[in-house]
């Protein structure tokens, strides 16, 4: 099959989890004989032009975030409809309005949700609205719709009539242990911080766990992973809020990543509304012990393999945090049962197996 990936910043991932889900199932594609192309956002011509057997085809984006998504999402639909595509695959609720165009040109088309975004409080109102309104065409225009959780794949059955097509994110299983040296660069020991990685946007919450961390007295450190390519002002107020023992690294990815995954203590979680989150999964296959927001999303993705804590309620989080902190045998028990059941759930092996089926379902 010839397939074409829409409305994601491109690959090598290096935002979110739209980026690495699309990674992990492109390059596994490519080896399966299938030809795969991913419309990426980029600042520069420059950009190359191919990953891993992947195409990449680069479109120019916007500094605005809200105009971004959909300048692209339309100039990817227009240049796809040019080439020979047997599947479009678009990822976001936000381009649910342009698969309009494939539709009437009697296209296969695929789109991929996730969380309920129009539940972002930061979004403006207007945002928002046309967020939820995309709820309902993003399930009718693709012939399949497909959601990384049954929580909020339950949601669209319930409040849309239509059930969308369960396919999580997958993670990697790698055995603890990080690299020292890499670790040493970040000035960092191993099992002795505390990890969040992700977008720094108030809906993930970050500013919670640093008001659970900040009164704990302790020798560990707290690690910030993550940025935010079109609004500081958040990160801005995070690092004021922070105490001395609070540790911002921006944004990182590959090998320095799977090591402070491998190196923390524990990972913490603290979004708001979320789907399900490709760094909490990350995390639990390099077996780390998470606590996370009793949020119904997070709970159906640690199971039986991590805490939560009351959402919005640092104050749990940190008597959580401080049984953990004293209770290593505690984190060591779920541990193992993260890595447990990464192996058994969210395999990226048998995830993009099971995409792979749903292209094939609507080719003839």
């Amino acid at each position: 099959m010839r397939i074409a990936y829409l409305n994601t910043f491109g690959i090598p991932a290096q935002y979110r989890g739209f980026e690495t889900c699309v990674e992990e199932i492109a390059t596994r594609l490519v080896k399966k004989g299938h030809s795969v192309t991913v419309y990426c956002a980029s600042d520069s011509t420059n950009r190359t032009s191919s990953y891993r057997g992947v195409r990449l085809i680069n479109v120019p984006r916007s500094r605005n975030k809200f105009l971004d998504y959909p300048i692209r999402s339309l100039i990817s639909t227009l240049d796809a409809m040019s080439r020979d595509f047997d599947i479009l695959h678009y990822y976001g609720t936000d381009s649910a309005i342009f698969t309009i165009i494939p539709r009437v040109l009697s296209r296969k088309v695929v789109m991929s949700l996730d969380g309920r975004a129009w539940n972002r409080f930061s979004y403006p109102i207007w945002v928002r609205a046309a967020l939820w309104l995309s709820s309902w065409p993003a399930l009718y225009l693709p012939q399949a719709t497909t959601v990384d959780s049954r929580c909020v794949g339950e949601w669209y059955r319930s409040r849309c009539g239509k059930a969308p097509i369960f396919v999580p994110y997958g993670a990697k299983v790698s055995p603890r242990g990080a690299d020292p040296n890499v670790l040493r660069r970040f000035g960092l020991e191993t099992d002795k911080y505390l990890l969040f990685v992700g977008a720094l946007i108030p809906e993930k919450g970050v500013h919670y766990i640093i008001q659970a961390f900040n009164n704990i007295e302790s020798a560990f450190q707290l690690v910030i992973v993550g940025g935010n390519p079109y609004d500081s002002s958040y990160e801005r107020w995070l690092r004021k809020l922070a105490g001395s023992h609070v540790k911002f690294l921006g944004t990182v990815w590959g090998s320095d990543m799977e090591n402070l995954f491998m190196g923390a203590y524990l990972c913490v979680n603290a979004s708001e509304t979320e789907g399900t989150s490709p760094a909490l999964l990350s995390a639990m296959g390099c077996g780390n012990c998470a606590v996370v927001s009793d949020i119904p999303e997070n709970l159906e993705t640690i199971g039986n393999a991590g805490l939560s804590f009351r959402n919005k309620d640092p104050d749990d989080l940190r008597n959580k945090i401080r049984l953990l902190l004293s209770n290593a045998d505690i984190v060591e028990d779920h541990r193992k049962k993260a890595v447990d059941r990464v192996t058994r759930l969210y395999s990226w092996d048998s995830i993009a197996n099971h995409m792979e089926r749903v292209y094939l379902s609507l080719c003839p």
